[in-house]
């Protein structure tokens, strides 16, 4: 155990791997990961990586796809170092929020899994949840299905067909760092071209491609040349990372170009062309039906340092994301420092309702860049906050900002890194970015931090943090003096994470308690269930922040936790998802094994489970 847990760490510290989100991605590093995978060999005396492959064999309805790599990524040659970050400023809103605008709020959706289990629990009955339509089910995006009943005896590799749960697996890109939503019998999922379903299209381009829930037939596909200015922007093999939105007939989608698109559910099959974008190139039947986008690099300014990643959310009229803004290719500059960060569009017209800057700015020189430290790769989450909607988004500084959803207006910020934290390039430092997506739960958030995978393991924190506050809640703010003093106004409610310096808690002295993760939590029934992506899931209390068990998959995480019916689920990057039993005792149940790497989060949506390996979706029944 002690070999495979340390080669399972120099394997991360040497992974060729980008980001995630999930935007989850993968490619070769050069002189950084030799480095730290030296110094990782030295201490570890370990010689081998784990790195995962796809296993022997062939799924009969599946043909080989060939993985392309993609070129290796240069490392960071120069250290640039960050101090922890000031109070946010601000550009395009001037006053923290205390009123409610004059319109009628609109209300997030209401989170069906904690909806059905309430039903469940009342009846005794057994419950199928419905669709899945979006990154995390809801706008609040916890990792929580309501089915309850489900069978996970099954074996993913059997042949689909006759009695076999796997009702079909249909092949996907080379690469995909997806997740699949569910909606209206239809599956989707962004991957990369390596399917080649489209023939016409030839080499590397961004794809999110819409199945048939029923057999896994391919109805259309949305496909995007890659950015000219290629890996600084738009990394090579990735695809589009992105998690669509559904609501009704109309899907949201952040792509490779860094565009925020709607599009026709029906695609072209419908024979219309829905407007107000009537300028589709690929306008055959197996095309997607663009309604409206806004290129967010022309129309914004906005600069994606690798890729565009983030995952919308829906909150009445409005669609909420991260743009991806971020540093250059030297990593030492932010081009667009005044470009938004975070942007409200209406989802009917693709009018840009509210935007802010407010990672890119530094509040004591504004004229510099300052605090967005790489990219930024997250996605928002949604929740009602006192009668009133906020939308928590996650900022490249490693800050979180909590605004009112309609007006824009900031609300409050909390900084995720300690104070004495500092940003080195290649993963050098102690101040991280965040890479999670905010869960809301209980009129907190719960949220991690994290980098560029990459940049391998090193000191996380996870945090809960009290979403009723206003101003600067973080945990210390500086004083008269400038030095760093506890902040009476602190909304942290608890925090678990940084080193155990005495070996109280781990049995080893300076051992990471918690570290650095891409991957989203999970709240169920009192406990919280978030993973690091060195492999390790952690159950936390949810009341206390007290730590009840780890457990190691022994491989690099990059998706996150599904809690179903007394189960938690999680995918590793050997292509496994363990199912341990929920609960404050730590009980192994069982591992499934499916054909190659998992970058993703498995979905379930009318009794079937869907689970997408680097090349394939799984569609399983599970009930």
């Amino acid at each position: 155990m002690f070999f495979r847990k340390n080669a399972r760490r120099l394997a991360v510290a040497c992974s060729a791997l980008l980001f995630a989100g999930c935007a989850d991605q993968a490619a070769q590093q050069q002189a950084e990961a030799e480095r730290v995978a030296a110094d990782a060999a030295a201490e570890m005396n370990a010689t081998q990586s784990l790195d995962a492959t796809d296993r022997d064999g062939d799924l009969p309805v599946i043909p080989e796809v060939t993985e392309n790599e993609g070129p290796e990524k240069p490392a960071d040659d120069d250290i640039l170092t960050a101090q922890a970050a000031p109070a946010p400023a601000r550009i395009d809103v001037k006053e923290v929020a205390d009123a409610t605008p004059d319109a009628p709020e609109p209300t997030p959706a209401a989170e069906p899994a904690a909806a059905a289990e309430s039903a469940a629990a009342e009846t005794g009955e057994s419950v199928t949840a419905g669709d899945w339509p979006m990154w995390g089910g809801a706008p609040g995006r916890n990792m929580v299905n309501a089915t309850t009943g489900i069978n996970l005896d099954f074996d993913p590799s059997a042949e689909p067909g006759g009695d076999s749960p796997v009702l079909w697996v249909s092949p996907l890109g080379s690469q995909t760092y997806g997740n699949p939503v569910i909606a209206d019998g239809r599956v989707y999922v962004g991957t990369n071209n390596g399917g080649e379903y489209r023939p016409k299209h030839k080499g590397d381009r961004g794809v999110l491609l819409c199945f048939d829930s029923s057999d896994g037939k391919m109805l259309w596909q949305l496909t995007r040349e890659k950015l000219e200015a290629g890996r600084v922007n738009d990394w090579p093999e990735q695809g589009i990372c992105s998690t669509p939105c559904v609501e009704g007939n109309r899907l949201y989608i952040v792509t490779n170009r860094c565009e925020v698109m709607c599009v026709d559910t029906e695609g072209f099959h419908d024979g219309e062309n829905d407007g107000p974008f009537d300028g589709e190139v690929d306008n055959e039947e197996l095309d997607a039906d663009i309604v409206w986008s806004v290129d967010m690099m022309d129309e914004l300014g906005v600069f994606p340092h690798n890729l565009a990643t983030s995952s919308p959310v829906i909150l009445g009229d409005l669609l909420l994301l991260v743009t991806s803004n971020g540093v250059d290719e030297a990593h030492l500059d932010v081009p667009s420092p005044r470009a938004a960060c975070f942007i409200a569009v209406n989802k009917n017209t693709g009018e840009v309702v509210w935007e802010d800057s407010s990672p890119g700015i530094d509040s004591k020189a504004p004229e510099q860049f300052a605090t967005i430290l790489h990219g930024q790769w997250s996605s928002p989450a949604v929740g009602e906050v006192n009668g009133k909607a906020q939308v928590f988004m996650p900022g490249g500084d490693g800050i979180l900002y909590s605004f009112d959803a309609v007006s824009g207006e900031l609300i409050w910020w909390f900084d995720l890194n300690p104070k004495d934290s500092t940003w080195e390039l290649g993963g050098r430092g102690t101040r991280n970015n965040i890479i999670s997506t905010p869960v809301f739960v209980d009129n907190s958030v719960i949220l991690s931090v994290g980098q560029d995978p990459e940049h391998g393991e090193s000191v996380g924190h996870v945090y809960r943090i009290d979403a009723t506050k206003t101003g600067d809640i973080s945990p210390q703010i500086a004083d008269e003096n400038g030095a760093w003093v506890d902040n009476d106004n602190s909304g942290q409610i608890w925090h678990f994470g940084g080193i155990d310096a005495d070996g109280s808690i781990t049995g080893e002295k300076d051992a990471l308690l918690y570290r650095r993760t891409i991957s989203t939590a999970a709240v169920s029934n009192g406990l919280v269930y978030v993973p690091d992506l060195s492999g390790f899931l952690h159950c936390i209390d949810f009341g206390t922040g007290q730590r009840y068990w780890e457990y190691d998959v022994f491989a690099a995480v990059w998706g996150s936790p599904m809690v179903v019916d007394g189960h938690v689920l999680l995918g590793d990057e050997d292509g496994e998802v363990v199912v341990l039993k929920e609960g404050k005792e730590l009980k192994e149940e069982k591992t499934l094994s499916f054909r190659s790497s998992i970058y993703s989060t498995p979905s379930i949506a009318n009794g079937v489970m869907y689970v997408t390996d680097r090349s394939r979706l799984y569609a399983i029944k599970v009930k």
